[in-house]
């Protein structure tokens, strides 16, 4: 049973060490919504990155442009320096990644900040851990009725 279960550990940390191999450094350049965002490589190229598993409204509505200005400002403070920790490529060539800025990740500040929800599906065939958290603040905020999920009516 124990081996079973570290075997399995270890084959569930296989995909993370790669995906730590293909992570690296850049300066957030723009930031197109709250979970898009132009980040220049180390060689000057500019990649665009979409935040894995978190959907933020888009800009022109008060929600979508409060999330670009979360982000925006998250990033900032940091000195705009990312850690990219690509998860996958979308078939039109789109990069999904975690986005870590100030030690943090992205996709924690939007969904603290009640701006953006979790895609739950693309985290439960993923498998991933830091999900959990993005839910919990999602529940937490829909709890206190808070961002996305204010109450319109009053």
């Amino acid at each position: 049973m124990i081996r079973s279960f570290a075997f399995l550990l270890v084959f569930a940390l296989l995909p993370i060490s790669s995906l730590a191999a293909d992570s690296w450094q850049g300066k957030v350049v723009n930031v197109l919504d709250g979970t898009t965002l132009d980040i220049a490589k180390p060689d000057g190229k500019i990649e665009r990155i979409k935040l894995y598993a978190v959907i933020a409204p888009v800009p022109g509505n008060p929600l979508g442009d409060a999330a670009r200005r979360r982000t925006t400002s998250w990033c900032y403070q940091w000195g705009d320096v990312a850690e990219v920790l690509p998860v996958y490529q979308e078939p039109n060539g789109q990069v999904i990644a975690r986005v870590i800025v100030g030690q943090e990740d992205l996709a924690d500040v939007v969904t603290k900040a009640c701006l953006a929800s979790v895609d739950v599906a693309t985290c439960r065939k993923r498998g991933t851990m830091e999900c959990v958290s993005w839910h919990a603040w999602e529940l937490q905020c829909r709890d206190e009725k808070r961002g996305l999920w204010a109450d319109k009516n009053q």
